[in-house]
């Protein structure tokens, strides 16, 4: 390669990169999760969603084991660890106990 070209070529890449926007860096968030107390093991969309995962998976429900509860005026939440899985469970709920939704929060490929 000649000066010249090399030159080229690096000029041409100094004013690419000098196109390209900066990425902002992302930092990680630590999750408040809110361990259930017996008050929440009591409501109807505990009951609901503890039941749904365990039948979702395919066992009892003293194997689903429930780490996080977040309720609000629009519904719960919950998160739980079944035995065997690499990730949590996830379910959503009407506060009625009406459920909406339970999905595997990791891949499907490894259940």
């Amino acid at each position: 390669m000649t000066k010249t070209t090399f030159l080229l070529a690096a000029i041409t890449g100094l004013a690419l990169t000098a196109c390209v926007d900066a990425v902002p860096v992302v930092e990680e968030v630590d999750v408040l999760t809110i361990a259930p107390t017996s008050a929440d093991r009591a409501t109807p969309a505990y009951k609901s969603c503890v039941a749904a995962i365990a039948k979702q998976v395919g066992v009892s429900t003293k194997d689903v084991a429930v780490f996080d509860y977040q309720f609000s005026e629009a519904g719960t939440q919950i998160q739980a660890t079944v035995a065997g899985a690499v990730a949590p469970w996830r379910c959503l709920s009407a506060n009625d106990g009406t459920v909406a939704e339970v999905s595997y929060t990791g891949s499907e490929g490894a259940l």
